[in-house]
C-alpha cells in the first residue's frame, strides 16, 4: 500500500495543475479576448482545445503572454515550476526507497 502514496500524490499534483492550468485559460479569454481567439485559432480545421494548450504554453514562454506584467500570469508560472520540482521530488524520493530496499 506505501507504494501507491507516491502515485496518488503525483495524480493529485497533476490533477491541481489541470484545474489551475483550465483557470488560466478562463482569465485570459475574459481578460485578453482578441490574443485569445489568435490563440485558438486552428487553420487545420481540428479541435481548438488541443491548438490552444499548445499555443498558450507557447505564449507563456515567449509569445505575447509572456511580456505583460499581470499578477495572475506570474502566480500561475510560478506554480506550474513549483509543481514539477515537487513532482519531480516524489518520483526521485521514490526511486531511492526502492533502491534501498
Amino acid at each position: 500500500m506505501e507504494s501507491f502514496i507516491p502515485l496518488i500524490i503525483i495524480s493529485m499534483l497533476v490533477f491541481v495543475q489541470i484545474k489551475k492550468f483550465k483557470d488560466m485559460c478562463k482569465y485570459l479569454s475574459s481578460a485578453y479576448p482578441e490574443e485569445w481567439e489568435k490563440l485558438s485559432h486552428n487553420s487545420m480545421g481540428g479541435s481548438k482545445r488541443s491548438v490552444t494548450n499548445a499555443n498558450l504554453t507557447e505564449s507563456l514562454k515567449t509569445g505575447f503572454f509572456s511580456t505583460l506584467a499581470d499578477e495572475k500570469i506570474t502566480k500561475f508560472e510560478k506554480f506550474r515550476s513549483f509543481n514539477i520540482y515537487l513532482m519531480g521530488a516524489v518520483v526521485l524520493l521514490q526511486l531511492v526507497l526502492a533502491f534501498f530496499k
